[in-house]
């Protein structure tokens, strides 16, 4: 959650979890694979952290809060998970709408392309920085 440091008003909130994501199958190059996953080009699977859900409180007028304030506390939890478990990217997944893809896409997330994109969510992800 986010906070605003004078009223206590919740101004934006995120999820976090884990999530496998599942790589066989999708077609990725052996390139790819070894991106994801830091050693093996092989991997099938690879632990990945998950934001789940994120928003902002739209009742608050004039709420300063953006995605790129909400991503960059998201980040602070994923770099000091990394420092306690380890992990290497942050996945999140969207509805298969062009303008959400490239508005994650604008804040530095990948899209996984797959062979079969009928799917009605897409994942896109980001690599862990310090």
């Amino acid at each position: 959650m986010i906070l605003d440091a004078t009223t206590g008003d919740l101004l934006a909130y995120f999820s976090v979890s884990f999530k496998e994501l599942i790589l066989e199958g999708l077609g990725l190059s052996k390139t790819k694979v070894r991106s994801l996953d830091g050693i093996s080009k092989d991997a099938e699977r690879i632990r990945s952290f998950l934001i789940g859900q994120l928003g902002k409180n739209m009742s608050i007028d004039g709420n300063p809060i953006g995605l790129t304030d909400i991503l960059s506390e998201a980040f602070a939890v994923f770099a000091a998970a990394k420092q306690l478990i380890g992990g290497r990217i942050i996945i999140l997944e969207c509805e298969n709408i062009s303008e959400l893809i490239a508005y994650y896409e604008r804040h530095g997330f990948s899209l996984i392309e797959t062979l079969a994109s009928d799917s009605s969510l897409r994942t896109l992800y980001i690599h862990i920085t310090e």
